[in-house]
């Protein structure tokens, strides 16, 4: 499959919930898209050792990219500054804002109170947990039981998802997503 020129900036959560399934391999093959991480979004796993090891795996195996947080722009810097200091994000979550809205590229996300408002106010195309689940089911990639099994363990680890098995949930297609 040919990757895309966009890429997909990943936060913590989404990485945390194919952490959690035991599906992060899988992840990478879901959309046509060169996944990054970023370096701030990185070190926010310093917390969670087991979640970080994973991702470095992913990282040494070439699955997914680090990305270093460009610094050097000022327009990306003055929006960061702003995401943090006026809507209380985190610094990752308040990274991969500023970053995707100055790139075009995919934001991937699931903290939807946090970062919905923001993606549709700067036309941000996003991608929820559930985007990669519905994405993985299209391709036969997850099956219903695969998809039903990753739900139930993020789940049961305490994490949140608008349902509680993949037919309850209205996949949807994205107008920016190849076919």
């Amino acid at each position: 499959m040919k990757k895309s020129d966009r890429c997909i900036l990943i936060d913590a959560d989404v990485i945390s919930h194919f952490i959690t399934a035991g599906e992060m391999i899988a992840m990478p093959s879901i959309f046509p898209y060169q996944i990054y991480v970023l370096d701030k979004v990185y070190r926010e796993l310093d917390r969670f050792p087991r979640r970080k090891r994973e991702v470095e795996n992913l990282l040494n195996f070439g699955l997914i990219k680090e990305m270093p947080f460009p610094e050097h722009d000022d327009a990306i810097m003055k929006e960061y500054a702003y995401i943090k200091k006026m809507m209380f994000k985190g610094d990752g979550e308040a990274a991969c804002m500023a970053v995707t809205r100055a790139s075009k590229n995919i934001l991937a996300s699931s903290n939807l109170k946090d970062v919905s408002h923001y993606c549709k106010m700067h036309n941000i195309d996003l991608l929820t947990t559930m985007d990669f689940l519905c994405e993985a089911l299209r391709k036969n990639i997850f099956d219903l039981a695969r998809c039903n099994a990753f739900i139930n363990k993020v789940l049961s680890a305490g994490s949140k998802l608008p349902v509680t098995k993949i037919e309850d949930h209205p996949c949807k297609k994205h107008d920016f997503i190849p076919d």
